[in-house]
């Protein structure tokens, strides 16, 4: 006989759930959405709430008939509590609804399958699995860009860079964080691996667009109601504080439920998307459990928790009521459940909340107990394993240059010229110049003396035809005596004039950095100073948030602009300067804000009356987007120029660190290696932040010489760390890399990528000696 027909005979039509997840914070757990809409399908039910802290407020809801309250995860005996488990679920009455998702891959790999465990299995939590949520396929949604963070840190850079730091990092289970630059990352990412114990994160470019969600409910494979909720309050952690629930759209439903049957789901889950401007959906993650708003589903009419526990115990639950088809959340008071005082607060740590506080629940504890399982090869939980680093792939240059100087005969630290590895930047950029160049505008390069005043990097920009672009009087001196003339001189920046004016002019170029600046420099041109043959103006438009530049977005500003242009002399040409680092903004925002750049100029010949001859853009490019996505679209850019701009004579590029920030390397010798329990964990080395001072800007590639047969190989990533000599706190040369069991003191390593700022900004410090001016 049927156990719903039986529980009729017998008159009691009723169940005892047991719901765990109970937390009712900012960030919620779902189990008191899960209890209350129980409540409404079964009002005689015996609804157990479960949880593992009793911080946890939830257990304080009066839906709930009792609480169990377990040990900390950290204190839990696992084995013990999943026989408890199964002991509670052996009557047929009794079944589990699980709110959290750690626990519910725990209990699919001890306790599933399980018939009235109303969770879904281990291959089905494979299937779903973020971010790439291998079961989505059949939705009309797209996946998000990712890569996983035990990628090598250059790779992890330039994934950020190519999204323009729209990135959020994401934990394994539970946690996400918006980052928009690298040592917010670095920091994050240690936090990150420190809560969940594992270094399985992962990256996801960021998605412009309103967030929605589909939840739905199943029993072994049937689809038995689902619902679409578009937010319509959040909180600041973006959590759901208002939402309209409808129904799926058809073309959304229908894969559904043939994604469902092939999981042989059981249980709820919710699919989390953005919707971008242009209508496309994107997934973002599948949940395996109901979601906190669940319960604004019942208010809806749809009563999904109600639905399951229908389908599996076949006793049919009250009707639900459609009250509105939508909902808001409302912060209330209620008791103090008799026997459970609140715990007094703890001192914060390090003055903010303790991860305790912001998972009572105690998923971190789980989720390290579950990794200790995997490093102790237990069968308990799937677990992929942590994946073996591969070293970041070096251009063969700097092998070769590295191996050119005979650094056994030097006092390290020691910066190395790689002249093979510039040579190459230089002669690649003066051909793509040369090419993009036509007998109506000139493509120059120019070289920024300030990136590295180095006397051989100036002498190969020089060779290669470069311009030089200086920002003071000395900078000028340095280019003149390493034998440029004054006409291929760019002078650019907000004080261009320090220490002393020199002779050298007319120069090529002068951009003017302000409206007093454009004042002064009309007044020397008006009383017979021939200063340049182009004079322009640095723009700055709406879009930046920048310290140089005219702000050209202001009415008056732009107004008091033309008006100054207007009072130059016919024979003196217009130019404009753009200057914007996409390393920070991303390639894709460089591009249009250069393209927003050209208007800017378009406006000013329409004011002015006059064309502008002259367009200079650069600065801020990383190497490698440099030559992947500037230099192969060169062409491109100058015709996009000439376009707005028809009488444009010359068109000048200013790569800066891109010349130069790989054409250096500092080696530095291993002084100490510190061990712990035998193996390597940190090394200090000679060298310092003193050398490399951007070290924490971006990641480095770093080669180490094999003491026995001398070869350079990369290293990999990994926990240990490269100290510096400085008796400072931040002097740490590399956060993240794989050290050689074998690595003595003595070694030398090469740090990579220091030829730009880490060589020009480098201070002296910790040598005994005044910095003195």
């Amino acid at each position: 006989m049927p156990f719903s027909n039986l529980l009729m005979l017998r008159g009691t039509p009723a169940v005892k759930i047991y719901i765990s997840g109970l937390y009712c914070g900012p960030n919620p757990s779902s189990g008191v959405g899960v209890a209350r809409s129980l409540r409404l399908a079964y009002p005689d039910a015996t609804l157990i709430g479960v949880d593992y802290s009793s911080r946890s407020s939830g257990i304080h809801a009066p839906v709930f008939d009792d609480v169990w309250i377990q040990q900390p995860w950290a204190r839990l005996d696992l084995d013990a509590y999943a026989a408890s488990i199964r002991d509670r679920l052996e009557p047929e009455d009794s079944f589990w609804i699980s709110c959290l998702d750690l626990e519910i891959l725990w209990m699919a790999q001890v306790l599933g399958p399980h018939p009235r465990l109303l969770t879904p299995s281990v291959d089905a939590l494979d299937r779903i699995a973020k971010p790439a949520v291998p079961a989505h396929e059949g939705l009309p949604v797209g996946i998000p860009p990712f890569i996983s963070t035990t990628e090598q840190d250059w790779t992890l850079n330039a994934f950020c860079r190519r999204h323009g730091w729209k990135i959020w990092l994401k934990g394994p289970y539970y946690d996400a964080v918006q980052i928009n630059w690298w040592p917010s990352f670095l920091s994050l990412r240690a936090a990150f691996q420190s809560t969940w114990g594992t270094e399985k994160l992962f990256l996801q470019a960021h998605v412009r667009g309103l967030e929605e969600s589909v939840s739905f409910s199943a029993y072994q494979g049937r689809l038995l109601d689902a619902v679409h909720m578009v937010k319509r309050d959040i909180t600041p952690e973006g959590k759901t504080w208002g939402g309209h629930i409808e129904d799926p759209v058809p073309d959304f439903l229908n894969p559904l439920r043939d994604i469902v049957s092939a999981l042989k789901w059981t249980g709820g889950a919710e699919l989390e998307m953005i919707r971008s401007p242009a209508g496309e959906l994107w997934l973002m993650e599948m949940n395996p459990r109901f979601p906190a708003w669940i319960h604004g589903a019942t208010i809806a009419g749809r009563n999904l928790v109600g639905r399951l526990v229908e389908a599996a115990s076949g006793i049919p639950m009250r009707a639900a009521e459609r009250q509105s088809n939508e909902f808001a959340r409302i912060v209330v008071e209620m008791p103090v459940r008799a026997g459970y005082p609140i715990p007094p607060l703890q001192e914060p740590l390090n003055g903010s909340q303790h991860h305790s506080g912001k998972y009572p629940s105690g998923m971190p504890m789980l989720a390290h107990r579950l990794q200790a399982m995997r490093n102790h090869e237990r069968p308990a939980v799937t677990v992929d394993p942590e994946p073996v680093s591969t070293p970041a792939i070096v251009p063969a240059s700097f092998i070769e240059d590295i191996l050119g100087a005979d650094l056994d005969k030097v006092q390290t630290p020691h910066r190395i010229l790689l002249p093979r590895t510039a040579a190459r930047s230089f002669n690649q950029l003066a051909v793509a110049a040369s090419a993009a160049s036509s007998s109506a505008c000139a493509v120059r390069a120019a070289y920024s003396i300030k990136t590295n005043p180095d006397e051989r990097l100036i002498e190969l920009a020089r060779n290669a035809g470069f311009l030089a672009e200086a920002i003071s009087e000395l900078e000028v001196g340095q280019a003149l005596n390493q034998g440029f003339l004054p006409e291929q001189i760019i002078l650019n920046g907000p004080a261009k004039a320090w220490p002393n004016p020199t002779v050298a002019y007319p120069v090529h170029a002068i951009f003017c950095d302000s409206v007093d600046e454009l004042r002064q420099v009309v007044q020397r041109i008006a009383s017979g100073e021939d200063l340049a043959e182009f004079i322009g103006v640095r723009l700055r438009g709406p879009q930046l948030i920048s310290r140089f530049g005219i702000p050209v977005y202001s009415r008056l500003i732009f107004h008091e602009m033309i008006e100054l242009l207007r009072e130059l002399p016919q024979h003196v040409r217009l130019g404009c300067h753009f200057h914007i680092a996409s390393s920070n903004f991303g390639i894709g925002q460089w591009w249009r804000l250069y393209d927003s750049s050209l208007r800017c100029a378009k406006s000013i010949e329409s004011c002015t009356d006059r064309s502008v001859e002259c367009v200079d853009i650069g600065g801020g490019w990383f190497p490698d987007d440099f030559e992947s996505e500037l230099v192969p679209k060169l062409g491109d850019a100058v015709r996009q120029a000439r376009e707005a701009l028809p009488n444009l004579r010359v068109f000048v590029l200013e790569p800066g660190r891109a010349m130069v920030q790989h054409s250096m390397a500092v080696a530095m010798r291993v002084l100490e290696v510190r061990k712990y329990m035998g193996f390597p964990q940190d090394i200090v080395v000679d060298g310092s932040i003193a050398e490399l001072p951007l070290a924490w800007q971006f990641p480095h590639r770093i080669l180490e010489r094999d003491c026995k047969t001398g070869d350079w190989q990369p290293m990999p990533r990994g926990m240990a760390r490269i100290l510096g000599r400085l008796c400072m706190e931040d002097d740490i040369v590399a956060p993240n890399v794989q050290l050689r069991a074998d690595i003595k003191e003595g070694e030398l390593l090469a740090i990579c990528d220091a030829g730009a700022y880490e060589s020009s900004m480098a201070y002296t410090f910790g040598r005994g000696k005044s910095n003195g001016l």
